[in-house]
């Protein structure tokens, strides 16, 4: 049997084939293109390959599975913590990754399916408008409030006619300027809101969306980009673990005595992890009474407001993975056993 590593780079990869004593067969560059990689590795015999989890990583593996290969994908900073304590070489690179594979050291990483991946383009482009949004905002602010033209700070809608009625005081230069960047904002907001409506026609047609918004905070939106991240419940043992995949559990440093936890990891998918807690704010602030709210309100007396928000949000995410699970609407049980 073979083992392949490769080191994924934006225009070149460097690979690396080791056989089962771990000795090297073949190792080389080979050019991040179809027609390449099929060249190189269309006519080996099947192999275990492995590659890190990257941008370019799923079309990649996708390529090297139709022609025969097994691919793994690895978690790169599992990975980099096993090379460097069991295989000892200056860096991680592809025959690190032959070798781990060969060992049967894979810290491997759940793959969505191509069809899966498409459906989430819908929310990717969301986030980056999103955050375009965003960074034209703060600097239309920016530029006003340099200048003495104060802008509150609401939401993007309230946000963009409050630029408008500092425009209306400014300068004849510094409004023709603004203006530019106001009208950039108006655009996305348009393509925001397409993009919204999208995810909300599916999560009334999709049945489980439909019955994650059972759940008290939880809307169109926040349920159906949370089916399209998590993709199968399954995939968790437990919703605890929904919490840590989204990075909604706190660091820890351990060591002797020593036990401190920080901030919240943040690792997973960002934008579920934004609208989770706005999830949870909303359901903090309004005047309807639920299980939940009750739970965060009590913790926000001894930890603070903003630290119950998110924990809040992590309990969603636990309570919407048993719903998943179990195919049921939300249920009182879930809210005090998570």
């Amino acid at each position: 049997m073979l083992y392949c590593g490769i080191d994924l780079g934006k225009k070149s990869s460097r690979f690396c084939v080791v056989d089962d004593n771990r000795k090297v067969q073949e190792q080389g560059w080979v050019k991040m293109r179809d027609d390449s990689l099929v060249e190189r590795f269309g006519q080996m015999a099947p192999m275990k390959i492995v590659v890190e989890a990257s941008s370019r990583t799923f079309w990649v593996g996708d390529l090297l599975e139709e022609m025969g290969h097994d691919v793994f994908v690895v978690d790169p900073g599992r990975t980099k913590a096993i090379g460097a304590s069991r295989i000892k070489h200056d860096k991680l690179d592809a025959r690190v990754l032959a070798e781990l594979c060969q060992a049967g050291l894979l810290a491997t990483v759940d793959r969505p399916s191509k069809a899966e991946r498409l459906q989430r383009v819908s929310i990717t482009a969301r986030d980056v408008l999103v955050r375009a949004r965003t960074k034209l905002i703060n600097a239309a602010k920016s530029m006003l409030e340099n200048e003495g033209y104060q802008v509150a700070s609401t939401s993007s809608d309230r946000t963009v006619r409050a630029l408008d009625e500092a425009l209306e005081k400014a300068p004849e230069e510094l409004a023709n300027s603004v203006s530019l960047l106001v009208e950039e904002i108006e655009h996305m907001s348009e393509a925001i809101g397409v993009c919204d409506e999208g995810l909300k026609q599916m999560s009334q047609e999709n049945k489980t969306m439909k019955m994650l918004q059972t759940l008290d905070g939880v809307g169109p939106l926040t349920a159906a980009v949370y089916v399209l991240v998590i993709r199968n419940p399954e995939r968790f043992s437990s919703g605890r673990q929904v919490g840590a995949y989204l990075g909604l559990v706190p660091s820890l440093y351990s060591s002797g005595q020593t036990h401190v936890l920080g901030r919240i990891t943040r690792r997973g998918n960002s934008q579920l992890r934004f609208l989770l807690t706005m999830a949870a704010g909303s359901l903090l602030r309004s005047r309807r009474d639920s299980p939940l709210k009750r739970w965060a309100l009590e913790l926000a007396e001894r930890v603070g407001r903003k630290k119950a928000r998110v924990a809040l949000a992590r309990k969603i995410a636990n309570v919407m993975w048993s719903m998943w699970k179990h195919e049921r609407p939300f249920e009182l049980r879930w809210a005090e056993t998570h």
